[in-house]
């Protein structure tokens, strides 16, 4: 193991970030607060006339990604900061109708918020990024809408819950399986993020290999679920709240590999070199965020613009290297913006093993989106993941 100091737990520079469930005052640094109703609204500006509103994960609302939209436009964006789905719903429902004029959703809580008639579809003729955008995102199930060429939101940043791991201990063919993780002699070395979704998601795919739908399997199908991760308990050493306490535990050698990926990426901006994190043969699943209107908007016009905003090369090269965190960019001109070690931290490098594409590509192509349960009610999933927690 390296003997270099222990990754900081607080966040004061680019080198160690946050993950996206971790809510940081830096999330908000710079921004001045209006009061808007019950809540309040974070802005680069302490005053606005009939500004933007915008709900949104962190990141969004840092100047290098929104300065450009509010100088072109003359206009001023108003953000509230959210963490989590459930919260998100929670911000909407107890604000009045019109108060957001967009919202930066999970892909999967679309249709959440479509059932709660908070969004609505519209044309995506005229954005011309998305035919820079990767295949998956171009044409994205989880938000299309009912009528051909509509949508009820765009991609606008993603990322992957496949195995991070120390190269020192698990080597790269290893990671390519989710069985190694059920080695004998990684027995309480393997970290878990303490969330339901993504775990039973990758479960799914370790006993169904290309599976493009994970979350819409048969009872059976959960049962075998169950089971894999009955085999996988004794290996657990850990649960995580968030990204930060696993990646502190894998540093210490106390964990070697955590079904959560991207954690290689904060340690190697950290100073790090032994990690790193793939998704195996079998698939995993990818976390992706997408840009949506609101019903109630009064303001869809200058909306619409945002949502275009967001889907810019150039846009995106900053929306996901954030001081918040670090994530990827559905559309692949986003090279064009960033340095060498930028792309090779993020993987948008070539990939040795598919001649012509790059790593981010074939982790996307191996990848399915996070959703929601469509067979089962939710509960009977927590349920299972409970059940395993605490058996």
């Amino acid at each position: 193991m390296t003997t270099k100091p222990q990754l900081p737990k607080t966040t004061p520079s680019e080198s160690s970030q946050i993950t996206r469930r971790t809510l940081l005052g830096s999330a908000v640094a710079g921004t001045a607060a209006a009061t808007f109703g019950n809540f309040t609204i974070f802005s680069r500006h302490a005053q606005a006339a009939e500004p933007l509103r915008i709900l949104c994960w962190p990141g969004y609302e840092e100047r290098d990604v929104i300065a450009e939209f509010e100088d072109l436009h003359k206009t001023k964006v108003e953000f509230k900061i959210y963490i989590g789905g459930e919260q998100m719903l929670q911000f909407f429902a107890q604000t009045p109708p019109g108060t957001f004029d967009a919202i930066i959703s999970d892909a999967e809580y679309v249709q959440k918020l479509k059932a709660n008639k908070a969004i609505e579809a519209y044309k995506t003729e005229g954005f011309a990024e998305l035919a820079n955008y990767h295949p998956k995102f171009r044409d994205f199930a989880p938000t299309r809408g009912e009528t051909a060429g509509t949508v009820y939101g765009i991609p606008t940043r993603f990322s992957f819950y496949g195995i991070s791991y120390n190269t020192e201990e698990m080597s790269a063919e290893q990671a390519a399986d989710w069985n190694s993780l059920l080695d004998p002699k990684y027995a309480g070395k393997i970290g878990m993020f303490d969330w339901y979704l993504p775990n039973l998601g990758n479960a799914s795919l370790a006993i169904n290999p290309g599976n493009q739908t994970p979350y819409a399997i048969t009872d059976d199908q959960l049962k075998q679920v169950k089971e894999f991760l009955t085999k996988l308990r004794p290996q657990i050493g850990m649960f995580g709240s968030s990204n930060q306490p696993i990646a502190q535990a894998m540093l210490a050698g106390d964990i070697i590999a955590s079904p959560t990926g991207d954690l290689d990426v904060d340690l190697k901006l950290a100073g790090y070199d032994n990690f790193s994190s793939t998704i195996p043969k079998q698939g995993g699943i990818r976390w992706q965020e997408v840009a949506c209107v609101c019903s109630a908007s009064k303001n869809k016009d200058l909306a619409m613009e945002w949502v275009k905003y967001m889907t810019s090369p150039k846009i995106q090269s900053k929306l996901v290297y954030t001081k918040a965190f670090k994530a990827r960019g559905p559309n692949m001109k986003i090279v064009d913006y960033w340095d060498d070690d930028q792309k090779k931290l993020l993987s948008y490098v070539p990939d040795p093993a598919n001649p012509g594409k790059m790593l981010v590509e074939t982790l996307i192509d191996r990848s399915m989106p996070r959703g929601l349960p469509s067979n089962q009610p939710e509960q009977a999933w927590i349920d299972v993941f409970n059940e395993f927690k605490t058996a």
